[in-house]
């Protein structure tokens, strides 16, 4: 009888602990955002000039305003940024990285023009740094990215960076 009753608790317990866990996954929600951001950058003429335009990134936007402070996981599925809208020097170069919160995440050695003209899309695919962001966004701070080396060109450039963040989200709505 007493390895009857012994049973019997270890199996209501054990059904205890899983309900709570099943009970808990039905008040949290699931779902996708996109951050798209645009950076624009100002190169003045020169030769090598110190470059450095950031912006600040952070998680709120309308699918996660609702959510901010009862978020549980927040992830990148993708990150990746292109040059568009050039205007200025066609010889125009930067050598330097674009980086996240002074992080190299990706390094560049490129005439910008030719760059803007090939439509080269930049993917972000280093996880640890994915992760470090995404962990940043999941607090609520803000995310200094942007482009910082030198820059040569004889003629000042523009042009935008736009970036696209695609992150998966997890908040418990209760």
């Amino acid at each position: 009888m007493k390895t009857l009753i012994k049973i019997f608790a270890v199996v209501l317990l054990f059904v205890s602990y899983t309900s709570c866990d099943e009970l808990d996954e039905l008040t949290e929600i699931d779902f996708d955002t996109t951050l798209n951001e645009q950076l624009n950058v100002t190169v003045p003429a020169g030769e090598g000039l110190m470059l450095n335009e950031t912006m600040l990134i952070n998680l709120i936007n309308s699918d996660t305003e609702d959510y901010l402070d009862v978020l549980q996981d927040v992830s990148i599925t993708s990150f990746s940024y292109q040059l568009l809208n050039f205007t200025g020097d066609v010889n125009g170069t930067i050598v330097g990285n674009f980086v996240a919160d002074g992080v190299q995440l990706l390094p560049h050695d490129m005439v910008v023009k030719q760059t803007v003209d090939a439509g080269t899309v930049f993917e972000v695919t280093n996880v640890s740094q994915l992760n470090a962001i995404a962990a940043d966004l999941k607090a609520g701070d803000d995310v200094l990215i942007g482009i910082v080396g030198e820059s040569s060109c004889e003629e000042a450039m523009n042009f935008t960076i736009a970036l696209t963040l695609d992150l998966e989200i997890t908040a418990d709505v209760l």
